[in-house]
């Protein structure tokens, strides 16, 4: 009986936790209306909904027992009472600290905190409440009292059942969609059954017409071959139409407006422009588009990447903006919508001041990922191709937030290993926009099946451009590669066996025999892959390939074939970038000989557990160092010996890290040393104060990362 109770209160409790995440997103998106300030008729409706959301939280909360949960929901009904009655004005830090209560409710259910911080969140709402008390400021716009209702504020609005609808756990969908996946390996099995027939009536009708004698009985074969063709083909058709149908069901109940994934943004957009003191409007279009929950999953991380990239370097601060001729707010859109073919866009625009590709050159340079003539040498859209490789940033300064080169990277990784493409326009002083072009699904995938090394490998259907032949004799070299004339325009050719490090098949084409070849894109760019073989067009079930193999260089995902087979899904960017690699292998951007000796840091603390723990750290790193106890005796070290880069608190006596670093950057011969600001210093006018004079890092010690401190010396080192 205890045991029955006890999944029956479990059961409960997964309910509430489904309904108190739905209370929670819609008391996030009341507070940020109010935060933007609306018409006080519109406030009067949005303080009256807040207040009916909390109040039917809080009744839930009681009725599963969560008393810790129910005791902050009635401090903000509490609040949110008396503002519907007009006896207060939601303030800034009212509605601050409403929001802080509303994250508060969803860490103690997420297991993210204890009761220890209710009281904590009570008090602070009540010192807002009382510093506000009654007078007409914040928002600025006092709550008049709403229109009398029958029902009383205090009820809980009246439950709406849904006949039409369930809740489901997303892990029970799960299964049933994994259980309709696995019907789709006899269907693609029924596929091949039916190839296998056809192959086999027409060897029947070849052999027939050679041989002499035999003709009636083998025609009486052939005969019952067809036979056989036709009843597979119609169990094929059959099963196709019952799995197809079933599982295109079972995958629509998976599919989640975007809503899901861009409600997230309205109060991180706020949050960053406020750190970064400036104006932004957020502004989303394809929310109610549904979109396969796995793929928005993917992609939340990438889209919060290219949002903060969008504050952080695109939209200039407020009075820039107006010495351009710009509004003083600036304006991030995000775009979910459908294309043809399965797929989906994300678009994330902004319009800002533009990506500077020298700066983007200069960062390459910088970061050594190629040499100052070759970075003089790239096209516009190569340039901009350089800022997803790991490693690179624009940002003048690294700090715990920005600067690491990583954004943008995660992004194009997450894109490609779904199967999409990713590319970035920009106009200076307009703009820049980032496309992503993805499968609507990643269950399951069409691509040419191909053979190259005696195995077979499969490419996406919307990288092909074409299947052609090549002749031995069509095949030239310019500017040291293969390639050959299509389309009037040489076009760079390689074997898809050495793309992978395989040897080529024994059986090898007769001499004079045209050898077959895929052309594939990637955005614009374009290559011939010579393969051994095509074996036609294929639909195979995605299987992800999990750790430690999560990225392998020119590999997507596998996919099961029909026969059973496992093959590799190939991700045609990578490709593109290892016949790049293979003829033009890349070169060190250092000009001079590489230093034989150990590099020299100079440590500036005036605080010795803190000169002594980096000092530690840094030499177990393999680096000499040398430390100062302030900016005057670093000074005096910097013009008597050499130092490859300096580690340096701010707040010092006699000589800060602000003013060390002004020195250095002002002298001739010290100008390019690196220096790396570690400091208790938070505020967003030190953080730019550290850009102004010139520091290459500014490293919070609150947020302090061993890890991330040796990353940064030897990326700049």
């Amino acid at each position: 009986m205890a045991n029955r109770e006890n999944d029956f209160k479990a059961r409960l409790l997964v309910t509430f936790r489904i309904e108190a995440e739905e209370h929670l997103q819609a008391l996030t998106e009341n507070l940020l209306a109010l935060d933007r300030g609306l018409p006080p008729a519109e406030m009067c409706e949005v303080v009256e909904a807040t207040f009916r959301e909390v109040h039917t939280l809080k009744g839930a909360a009681r009725s599963v027992s969560l008393m810790d949960v129910e005791t902050i929901c009635q401090a903000c009904e509490s609040v949110l009472s008396r503002a519907t009655r007009g006896q207060l004005v939601l303030s800034q830090p009212i509605l601050n600290r409403l929001q802080e209560a509303v994250d508060g409710v969803a860490r103690l259910l997420a297991g993210s905190a204890d009761s220890t911080v209710v009281p904590d969140l009570i008090r602070c709402l009540e010192k807002a409440v009382n510093e506000t008390g009654v007078r007409d400021q914040g928002l600025g716009i006092r709550v008049q009292p709403p229109t009398p209702n029958p029902q009383s504020p205090a009820s809980p609005p009246s439950p709406i059942p849904h006949a039409d609808s369930v809740r489901l756990a997303t892990a029970k969908l799960d299964v049933l969609l994994l259980q309709a996946e696995d019907l789709l390996v006899p269907k693609l099995a029924a596929d091949e059954r039916v190839r296998e027939a056809k192959a086999l009536v027409e060897a029947l009708k070849r052999l027939r017409a050679g041989v002499r004698g035999w003709g009636s009985e083998l025609q009486a074969v052939e005969a019952q071959a067809e036979d056989l063709l036709r009843h597979l083909a119609g169990d094929q058709r059959t099963i196709s139409r019952a799995v197809d149908g079933l599982y295109e069901e079972l995958r629509r109940t998976r599919l989640t407006p975007s809503s899901t994934v861009l409600d997230l943004f309205p109060r991180m957009v706020r949050d960053l422009a406020r750190t970064h003191g400036k104006e932004v409007e957020w502004v989303a279009y394809g929310a109610d588009l549904e979109v396969d929950r796995k793929v928005l999953e993917a992609m939340k991380e990438p889209l919060i990447h290219l949002v903060r990239n969008a504050i952080d370097h695109g939209i200039e601060m407020p009075e820039a903006r107006v010495e351009a001729g710009k509004s003083r707010r600036g304006r991030v859109v995000v775009t979910i919508s459908a294309l043809e073919g399965g797929r989906i866009e994300i678009r994330a625009e902004d319009d800002g001041d533009g990506i500077d590709l020298g700066r983007v050159k200069a960062a390459a340079i910088r970061a050594r990922l190629l040499t100052a003539e070759a970075a003089e040498a790239l096209t516009g859209d190569q340039t901009l191709d350089l800022l997803f490789r790991s490693g690179l940033s624009t940002s003048p300064i690294v700090t715990d937030l920005s600067g690491h080169g990583l954004g943008l990277a995660i992004v194009k990784e997450r894109v490609e290993r779904l199967g999409g493409q990713i590319r970035t326009e920009t106009r200076a002083g307009v703009g820049t926009t980032v496309r992503a072009i993805l499968p609507a699904t990643i269950t399951t995938f069409r691509g040419l099946l191909v053979q190259a090394g005696g195995q077979p490998f499969l490419l996406p259907t919307e990288a092909i451009e074409q299947a052609i032949r090549v002749a031995h004799d069509a095949v030239e070299h310019v500017e040291g590669r293969e390639a050959i004339r299509w389309n009037g325009q040489p076009l760079s050719i390689a074997r898809l066996s050495g793309l992978l490090g395989l040897s080529e098949a024994a059986d090898q084409p007769e001499p004079g025999r045209k050898r077959p070849c895929i052309i594939v894109k990637s955005g614009e760019a374009q290559v011939g892959l010579l393969v051994e073989e095509i074996l036609g067009d294929r639909e195979v079930l995605v299987k992800e390939i999990g750790p430690p193999l999560v990225r392998v260089k020119n590999v997507a995902a596998a996919g099961l074939l029909g026969t059973g087979q496992v093959v590799l899904i190939l991700r045609p960017a990578d490709l593109l970038r290892s016949i790049r690699e293979i003829t033009c292998p890349p070169v060190k951007a250092v000009a001079h000989e590489e230093k034989d000796r150990q590099p020299v840091l100079l440590v500036v603390d005036d605080s010795i557990t803190t000169r002594t723990m980096e000092k530690n750290l840094l030499e177990a790193a393999g680096y000499q160092v040398k430390v100062a106890v302030d900016g005057m005796e670093a000074w005096t070290l910097l013009n008597t010996e050499e130092f490859d880069l300096v580690v340096s608190d701010v707040d010092m006596p006699r000589m800060d890290g602000f003013d060390l670093t002004t020195r250095i950057r002002a002298d001739r011969k010290l100008s390019e040393l690196p220096v790396v600001l570690v400091t208790a210093l938070e505020s967003r006018e030190n953080k730019e104060r550290g850009i102004e004079v010139g520091a290459n890092a500014y490293i919070l010690k609150s947020s302090f990362d061993q890890s991330s401190l040796l990353e940064f010396i030897r990326r700049l080192v």
